[in-house]
């Protein structure tokens, strides 16, 4: 006996060896492609993240988060996303990422043409400027129609910039409004052109009375050097925006500590807090979960009227929830509950179905539970278990 655990022991140590080269897989998560933009007289590099679930239906769609620097921050952003909105207790939606290469930084940045720098002196270097109105045109008349007729995006778009291309994000917003229901601006740099962002926002205010919008903007206290401002032109910036934004815009805001981070390291978690700002209350608490699923409805209808498009919590786990409410603390109430909840969302999945019937089933009630199970086979018609246990309920 003592022997044959010593080699069952022996045995594990050297599985990973044994299966090192065996069924190697690339791991994905995102394609590149070249996207040829007849605005821009040029090819621009584009790289596209879909969600998990993206791979498994053919029923959801999804928001887009258009994010400007693509080739610096697609694998930190796409992984924060992919965090957010997974696991037990999701705080977003899962979501479409694009990231757009900044192949022209300078000019598709800058709002307007300023050879003035950064310490307000002349600077040759910015001669080659003021293109960020021709660049949101390729976002907003090929990019954008591009995701949408390729991918099966849905109407929410949120814009996010760092830095320079935190400029042409509020550009955005100035000047056409109606394409992204909200930004993330991190730190931008709102020194350019003697602040001219500043005096366009003001105007902004006067005049928008469009839709709710809601905007995430941080920066980071500043060292006093020989190579900064004298004053951090992003944070007056934002106390500016903070008392005469117009009411149809909400505002999120935080000036992190410069013993904490930096300009540099700012971007991955503004990324995150304006995430979670953005899609505040979509998260579940344990409480909402397991004592009080009720709420969980009214709390996503509320969701949805904020965002302006019906948000659902992910299939998965609300799928997951009921079965826990089946075997691991029986209430059938409950897991029904979930499972009602989750056909009416996803009235296309044969999941959702397949979980209701398991609810009936568990529940006592065999006529809703074969009712269920057919709607969950005419969606799945070879499913080989729907069919088995349909036939032992009949019988």
């Amino acid at each position: 006996m003592k022997h044959n655990r010593l080699t069952l022991q022996l045995f594990l140590l050297l599985v990973p060896f044994l299966l090192s080269g065996q069924n190697e897989t690339d791991i994905v998560i995102g394609k590149r492609i070249q996207l040829a933009s007849e605005i821009l007289k040029s090819n621009r590099e584009i790289s596209i993240y879909l969600p998990r679930s993206y791979y498994h239906n053919d029923y959801t769609q999804y928001p887009v988060l258009y994010v400007l620097d693509g080739e610096k921050f697609f694998h930190a952003f796409s992984g924060a996303v992919e965090q957010l909105s997974s696991d037990a207790s999701p705080q977003m939606p899962e979501a479409i990422l694009v990231g757009i290469k900044s192949q022209n930084r300078l000019y598709d940045s800058s709002p307007t043409q300023s050879t003035v720098g950064y310490l307000g002196k002349e600077d040759k270097a910015f001669a080659n400027s003021g293109g960020a109105t021709v660049f949101i045109d390729f976002i907003t008349k090929e990019l954008i129609p591009y995701v949408d007729t390729n991918y099966r995006s849905n109407s929410y778009r949120t814009f996010v910039g760092y830095s320079f291309t935190g400029l042409p994000v509020l550009h955005a917003l100035f000047t056409r409004p109606e394409m992204f229901n909200s930004y993330l601006v991190i730190d931008f740099s709102a020194w350019w052109d003697d602040r001219v962002t500043w005096k366009n926002a003001k105007s902004f205010f006067k005049n928008y009375k469009g839709p709710k919008r809601d905007i995430y903007l941080t920066t980071v206290d500043r060292v006093l050097d020989d190579y900064s401002p004298r004053h951090n032109a992003t944070w007056r910036f934002m106390k500016d925006f903070k008392q005469n934004h117009s009411e149809h815009i909400s505002l999120g805001y935080k000036k992190y500590a410069y013993r904490e981070e930096n300009h540099h390291t700012l971007a991955l978690i503004s990324f995150i807090d304006g995430l979670k700002y953005i899609f505040r209350g979509h998260m579940m608490n344990r409480d909402e979960m397991y004592t009080h699923p009720e709420v969980i409805a009214e709390k996503f209808e509320q969701l949805s009227d904020r965002l302006g498009y019906t948000v659902f919590p992910r299939e998965d786990l609300i799928n997951y929830l009921g079965y826990f409410f089946v075997y691991s603390f029986p209430d059938y109430d409950k897991a029904l509950l979930y499972f009602t909840y989750n056909a009416r969302n996803y009235p296309a999945s044969v999941y959702a179905w397949d979980g209701l019937a398991e609810g009936y089933k568990a529940k006592g009630n065999t006529k809703k539970a074969i009712e269920s199970f057919e709607k969950a086979l005419e969606l799945d018609p070879k499913n080989e278990s729907i069919v088995q246990r349909l036939a032992e309920l009949r019988h």
